[in-house]
């Protein structure tokens, strides 16, 4: 029995391309969907600045190439390439070509490698827009700038190790021996070092010189893999933010977005580490007036909802990397909305990015939101999204249904305070990734007390699980002297 699933193939150039879920043996899609998800938990993203704190005793150091994450499959005389979300280049592609020629022979067992598939391109690094370029055009596509080199084994080996191989240096070796001799089919390029001043030198020389997007180093000792890329910077467009539960008059976080052309806005992420109580309380003088309604709801991740304001402020985030998709290989969706009638209207989620530890670096009075200053396309110099202005089309959407409702009240001193539970099914779990079936709403208001009104939002799969976190809220804050009202 085949490997792969072929029934549904297009062709590309003289091989073919099987869309996602085409993988046909279900241990080596598990195998390869769970692997990103397995390493991407080790990996820890670093700014140049920060090489210092790479741990001593021997690290593997290699440039990053900008392009996506496949794996080599060599099954007896059955090659081919896969995606982790179970895509599948097959047939007599160069590089393909020459996986028959240097590693069937060579292998033994079932041998999967883990590499970038990415393009050549003339004059500069290879960028992972240009695979996306290279593989479009069916029978005319430019195969021959398609190139992958190996960075992991997962299974087999060769004469001299059949594997199984839990040390990277083993696993090194058995890969360089494999792609020996080969032009687009290579193991990555990799220099042993001791210390973070020789992945400094490393660093100038592959990085600053051109030749790559980062520099990936693996730790001998802790097994620990390290990214570094040059630091990365966006302007977006604040459109919330949250309030400080000791110091409401501060901003906690800010919610931001970019513009596509049309004029959309689509949600990128959201940034807290802003600096000092000073400056968050200025942010908030700026930011407070401006409140507006909106009929999107976006919770932080402590569960504090976001107050949506109009549109006016741009700020400069520094972020270490910007993700398209997530650890499962599934392209990450957010957001789009729109301001109608000085309102926001989300409209629906479509593919954007992650931003990954952001930093405010600065409030750029010098810039408007518009769709130059703010441009989506800003995304572009570190992920390829395919239409990344692409107008969002409205979603008609099941409306929620309201399933409990309780109010409790305690009156000391003249003051009447009010503790309210609402418990809702979205209907609109089936919308997109991420919408969550089931809300559960906790407010509490006290009048006398310096914040009076606090809220909790908490998510939950099924009807089982948001019960049993509405009864845990009920439990924690309905105590003696409350009365049902």
């Amino acid at each position: 029995m085949s490997l792969f699933d072929l029934s549904q193939a297009s062709p590309l150039g003289e091989g073919q391309l099987a869309p996602a879920g085409s993988i046909a043996d279900p241990e080596l899609a598990k195998l390869v969907s769970g692997y990103k998800r397995t390493i991407a938990s080790r990996y820890r993203s670093l700014a140049p600045d920060e090489i210092d704190v790479l741990p001593k005793g021997g690290l593997w150091v290699s440039p990053k190439i900008d392009g996506e994450i496949w794996f080599l499959v060599v099954d007896g005389d059955e090659v081919g390439l896969v995606a982790p979300n179970g895509k599948v280049i097959v047939g007599d592609l160069p590089v393909l070509k020459e996986a028959k020629k240097l590693a069937v022979p060579r292998a033994r067992g079932r041998l999967v490698l883990a590499g970038e598939l990415f393009a050549l391109r003339k004059g500069g690094r290879p960028r992972v827009g240009d695979l996306a370029k290279a593989m479009g055009g069916g029978k005319d596509a430019e195969v021959q700038r398609i190139g992958f080199h190996v960075f992991d084994l997962l299974t087999g080996g060769d004469a001299e190790n059949e594997g199984p191989m839990p040390n990277y240096g083993d696993r090194l070796a058995a890969m360089q021996r494999l792609m020996d001799g080969g032009k687009r089919l290579q193991c990555i390029k990799t220099e042993e070092v001791e210390d973070a001043d020789a992945v400094k030198k490393l660093f100038a020389e592959w990085v600053e010189g051109g030749k790559g997007e980062g520099i990936v180093a693996r730790s001998k000792e802790i097994g620990r893999i390290y990214k570094i890329k040059p630091i990365f910077t966006i302007d977006a467009a604040v459109i919330a933010f949250t309030e400080r539960a000791d110091e409401p008059e501060q901003v906690r976080s800010m919610l931001l977005a970019v513009m596509k052309e049309n004029g959309q806005f689509q949600i990128i992420g959201s940034c807290g580490n802003m600096g000092t109580g000073e400056f968050r309380k200025e942010m908030h003088e700026e930011l407070a007036p401006h409140a507006i309604p909106s009929s999107y709801s976006y919770a932080s991740s402590s569960g504090a909802l976001f107050k949506f304001v109009k549109p006016t402020i741009v700020v400069e985030v520094k972020v270490t990397d910007v993700q398209a998709e997530d650890s499962d290989g599934k392209p990450i969706k957010r957001m789009v909305l729109e301001m109608q009638d000085e309102r926001w209207v989300p409209i629906a989620p479509m593919r954007g990015v992650s931003i990954l530890h952001p930093v405010l670096e600065r409030v750029r009075d010098d810039k408007d939101v518009n769709t130059t200053d703010v441009r989506a396309a800003q995304v572009l110099e570190r992920v390829y999204i395919e239409d990344v202005d692409a107008q969002a089309e409205r979603i008609e959407r099941p409306k929620s249904e309201l399933v409990r409702r309780e109010v409790w009240a305690k009156t000391t001193k003249g003051n009447t305070a009010v503790r309210k539970l609402l418990v809702w099914k979205t209907n609109k779990e089936k919308l997109a990734e991420g919408w969550p079936a089931w809300v559960v709403h906790w407010t509490d208001y006290s009048p006398g007390r310096k914040d009076p009104l606090k809220r909790e939002v908490r998510l939950a799969p099924d009807e089982e699980a948001a019960a049993a976190i509405a009864d845990e809220m009920i439990e924690k804050g309905v105590k003696r002297g409350w009365k049902p009202a």
